[in-house]
């Protein structure tokens, strides 16, 4: 059972513990090795799978290992597709409520004439809109409920939700040695979601007591389906992003790239996270409410 794992950028330090449910000492790793094995050759079980996936994003803590990410924010800087056109992105800003699900990314362009242009795009449920800054001046935008739904099912964490959400209509295949996980994708996204894992990289933590434990199924990528949309996302440099003293264990990808039939329209460069389930509200505005009747 692995409930805790400090990670670096690349995986390489030895500052790493493990904590076999709450209240329990900490062991911590006296050696962490990354190894590659051959690829499977049997497909594995769904449930050993999702267990896996959550297991190494350290989304698992607890005696009972239930999922602990409810919500997150992500910071970072790169490019972006706005109106047809490649924008350089001087600040991004994702913050995530999965149980709504939710979204709003803040984010800040520069203009053509170099000054930065702020914009900020939200997503509950049913419903999406526009801000001028958090919270204020919503502009409803229920054209972009679809396309901003599905960056929340494929961020890492929201994959695991969205795979276990679809219960015994997920499937595990095993392809060319790669193992996928198949799902349709939660309503009301009329769509389907493929995700590719890594299962040849494993990272074996020697334990002070001198267990070894290993990690793996880090998703590499996911291609989504909605009707002849195909939204490809690719993930690299999975880290600890969180700040120094505030570390908490949970993975999240150091880069994100996604393409839309082939066209790039994010690709995004860490720079910090918060996965201490930091306070994620996005209240529907009474304007867009009414938009949605209409």
């Amino acid at each position: 059972m692995r409930t805790r794992v400090l990670a670096t950028v690349a995986f390489s330090t030895l500052a790493m513990s493990m904590v076999h449910g709450q209240g329990a000492p900490s062991l911590q790793a006296t050696k962490v090795q990354r190894i590659k094995v051959a690829p499977p050759t049997a497909v594995p079980d769904l449930k050993t799978t999702l267990y896996k996936m959550a297991d190494v994003l350290g989304m698992l803590r607890g005696a009972q290992e239930e999922d602990s990410v409810l919500t997150l924010d992500y910071r970072g800087a790169g490019t972006m597709a706005i109106g047809g056109q490649q924008a350089k992105l001087m600040s991004y800003r994702g913050s995530v409520r999965f149980n709504i699900p939710g979204l709003r990314v803040d984010f800040t362009r520069a203009g053509a004439d170099g000054k930065p242009q702020r914009q900020v795009q939200v997503v509950a449920g049913k419903f999406a809109w526009n801000e001028t800054q958090p919270g204020q001046n919503p502009t409803p935008a229920m054209d972009t409920v679809n396309e901003r739904l599905l960056q929340i099912w494929t961020l890492p964490p929201g994959i695991v939700k969205a795979a276990a959400l679809a219960g015994t209509t997920a499937k595990v295949s095993l392809e060319g040695g790669v193992v996928y996980v198949s799902f349709p994708l939660p309503a009301p996204l009329a769509g389907t979601a493929k995700a590719a894992l890594n299962a040849t990289d494993v990272m074996v933590l020697t334990l002070d007591n001198g267990d070894k434990y290993e990690l793996t199924n880090l998703i590499d990528r996911v291609e989504t389906r909605l009707g002849n949309v195909v939204t490809e996302t690719t993930f690299a440099d999975y880290a600890d992003w969180n700040e120094a003293d505030y570390k908490s264990d949970v993975l999240f990808p150091g880069r994100i790239v996604q393409r839309r039939n082939g066209v790039t329209v994010l690709d995004l460069t860490i720079t910090r996270t918060n996965t201490y389930n930091p306070y994620v509200v996005m209240p529907v505005p009474e304007n867009v409410q009414k938009s949605s009747d209409k």
